[in-house]
């Protein structure tokens, strides 16, 4: 069988990276094209992304883009 070290060690030997981190940016990529679609607020995002607060939402966004939703919603138009 497949136990989970093997999943994860072949998983970061196909997409170089680890499971956590690929859906992380998966996650951040889809967030921002929704900011950037103007449809949806912060918060909303945050939700749809899967974060239970926007705190934690802007935190991971800053730490993805170097800017919080806010402001990178403000450098779009």
């Amino acid at each position: 069988g497949l136990n989970i070290k093997k999943l994860k060690e072949g998983f970061k030997q196909i997409y170089g990276d680890s499971v956590f981190s690929f859906l992380f940016d998966y996650k951040m990529e889809f967030a921002r094209k929704l900011l950037e679609s103007g449809e949806n607020n912060v918060n909303e995002v945050g939700l749809k992304v899967g974060y239970s607060t926007s705190s934690h939402f802007i935190a991971a966004f800053k730490k993805k883009y170097g800017t919080t939703p806010k402001k990178y919603i403000m450098s779009l138009s």
